[in-house]
Formats: C-alpha cells, structure tokens, sequence
C-alpha cells in the first residue's frame, strides 16, 4: 500500500537538505512512479496553472465515507483539472466550489491541508523545505519555468 501523500510530503520536509533532491526525485519517480504526487507539486509550482476557486479554506466538514474511514487523495488527484482554468469548462463557479468541498469533505484533514495549500500557492508555508527550486531541480521532466530575475531594491540611479 502507498504511503499517504502528506507522510511523503513530510518525509522530504524532514530530510537533511543535502538529500531533499534525492527523495523527492526517488519519492515521485518511484520505483513504483507515484503520478498524484507529481501533479500535486504541477498543480501547487507550476506558474501557468491558475485555479478558478476563492482563495482560503472554504468552509467544509470532514465527513469520510459511509464506513467512517476517510477516502485517500490519490483517486481524488483526477478531478483537479475541474478547479483550474481549461479544465471543467462547462461547470460554473456554483458547482465547481460544490465539488471541491465534497472532495475536502471526503479525504483526511491532512489531504485536505495539502490540496488547499495547493490552490492557494501556499505550499511552502505547509511545508516550508519543498520550495519551488527544489522541484525544479528534482524533477526538471515537468518543465517548471526559470524564477524572474527579482530587480535589485534601491535608489535609482540619478541621471546626470
């Protein structure tokens, strides 16, 4: 059985920095290939994916399944592209919103914290370790573009 995608994701949080590339490239790219865990990380880094939902947690009981046991992210990852924009074209933003808190309802309070964090952009304040650079260098295969070069901060220079 894989391991849930939060203990993945809090096993290369908790890695010495020095081995971060490493497991996360071992812990996507398998052996087995864990695909939910990458599309996770292209959902949460890639700059062109935007999200068509409010920003935050919305709000959402955690529910599990009629067993009482909650479901697990992995099935769950299929159903991304409805809450981003391309993907779900004919759902309006009503239901859209409906059928993102159902998935939250279903899955565990730790999935739920990863997929908000993931619509959010807010994935390094989950897990402050997993950093865009990081994904970057660990998985070059998903084609994360290059960081702007940041403008350096000061005065500007005084024409003469």
């Amino acid at each position: 059985m894989a391991d849930s995608i939060p203990y993945i994701f809090q096993a290369i949080q908790n890695s010495p920095k020095k081995n971060r590339v490493n497991i996360l490239r071992h812990m996507v790219n398998g052996p087995p290939p864990n695909d939910q865990v990458k599309q996770i990380l292209i959902h949460a880094f890639h700059p062109k994916i935007k999200f068509l939902l409010p920003p935050g947690t919305p709000p959402y009981v955690f529910r599990g399944t009629p067993e009482g046991f909650p479901m697990t992210l992995y099935p769950e990852v299929r159903k991304f592209y409805l809450f981003c924009e391309g993907g779900g074209a004919n759902i309006d933003g009503m239901k859209r919103e409906a059928i993102f808190i159902e998935l939250l309802e279903t899955i565990h309070p730790d999935e739920a914290q990863v997929v908000i964090a993931m619509k959010d952009k807010k994935f390094t304040e989950l897990y402050s370790n997993i950093t865009y650079d990081l994904v970057r260098q660990a998985l070059p295969e998903i084609k994360l573009p290059a960081p702007e070069a940041k403008k350096p901060k000061g005065k500007k220079p005084q024409k003469t």
